[in-house]
């Protein structure tokens, strides 16, 4: 099985499952209202309604740049308001408390479902909803780690490579983007598919430990080159397709529809939203199907 034969069987199987596809909507739907919901009750509550909120979420003034610019040299006595603190400082608290909690509610649902999806693609049997939760809960602690761990090393990994690579081309030169950009992405791939492989080898190899998972994955990404270029084939495949749903959403679908018909609008946002999640069970799929045939799984 080369990458193409593997998105081929991803795109079978991910149509084949429409279940899965409603439940990870309707979660991702939920996850997002809960999102929504952090910020909406901070401007919904008491510091909501007053001025200087509602001032704020109009938009900064220029005048009140200049001002805080020159803040330093203005006698402190001519600003010990009480009020204006107050609310600066519960409104920081507020947009603080939802930068901390992002990551997490949106990370809970991916790490809890994980495992019944990648489940049901290695069984490859008849979708049972008893059989889905207990993988999600079988896996889900195993995965929450995981996605711990690939936020710190992913943090520690690009953040630096990225900003050396913007001092290397702002002195050197704009020509050499176009060598380092591709570069990484290429390290930025590698890093998804050795992360999503980590899952598969988990999964199809019924195991909860990590180290173990991991050591399957790099030793079949090592046993023969052919394996990684069938796994970076199907990863390429499955990046086309999401620029081709991408394209037709921005490009084709959204500058025709007027903003004023918002029930039409919403439809095909989350139609949209549903085509995406689909694209990625064809990658999920793909990737568990080439799994267990070239490993033996």
């Amino acid at each position: 099985m080369n990458g193409w034969d593997a998105f081929r069987t991803g795109l079978g199987r991910a149509s084949r499952y429409r279940w899965i596809l409603l439940i990870l909507f309707g979660v991702n739907l939920l996850n997002a209202l809960c999102l929504a919901a952090i910020p909406a009750w901070g401007l919904a509550s008491e510091i909501g309604h007053r001025p200087a909120i509602q001032q704020a979420a109009d938009g900064v003034d220029a005048w009140l740049v200049f001002e805080t610019l020159l803040s330093p040299v203005i006698d402190m006595e001519m600003v010990r308001e009480p009020e204006p603190p107050v609310q600066l400082q519960m409104a920081a608290l507020l947009g603080l408390l939802t930068a901390l909690a992002l990551p997490l509610i949106a990370g809970l649902p991916a790490a809890f479902l994980n495992g019944g999806v990648l489940l049901a693609f290695a069984e490859t049997k008849p979708f049972r909803l008893r059989r889905f939760l207990w993988g999600c809960w079988h896996w889900f602690g195993a995965f929450l780690l995981l996605g711990a761990v690939q936020g710190v090393v992913s943090t520690a990994l690009f953040v630096p490579t990225i900003g050396t690579a913007i001092g290397v081309i702002t002195t050197v030169g704009g020509w050499l983007a176009w060598i380092i950009v591709p570069l990484l992405a290429l390290l930025a791939l590698l890093w998804l598919v050795l992360i999503e492989y980590i899952r598969i080898v988990a999964v199809v190899g019924q195991t909860r430990n990590l180290f173990r998972a991991l050591g399957g994955a790099i030793r079949f990404f090592f046993a023969s080159f052919r394996n990684l270029l069938a796994v970076i084939g199907l990863y390429i495949l499955a990046l086309a397709l999401l620029i081709v749903l991408h394209a037709l959403y921005r490009w084709g679908l959204m500058p025709r529809l007027p903003l004023d018909w918002w029930p039409v609008v919403l439809v095909v946002q989350q139609a949209f939203i549903l085509a995406r999640l689909w694209a990625r069970m064809v990658r999920m799929a793909g990737g568990v199907a080439l799994y267990r045939e070239r490993a033996g799984g």
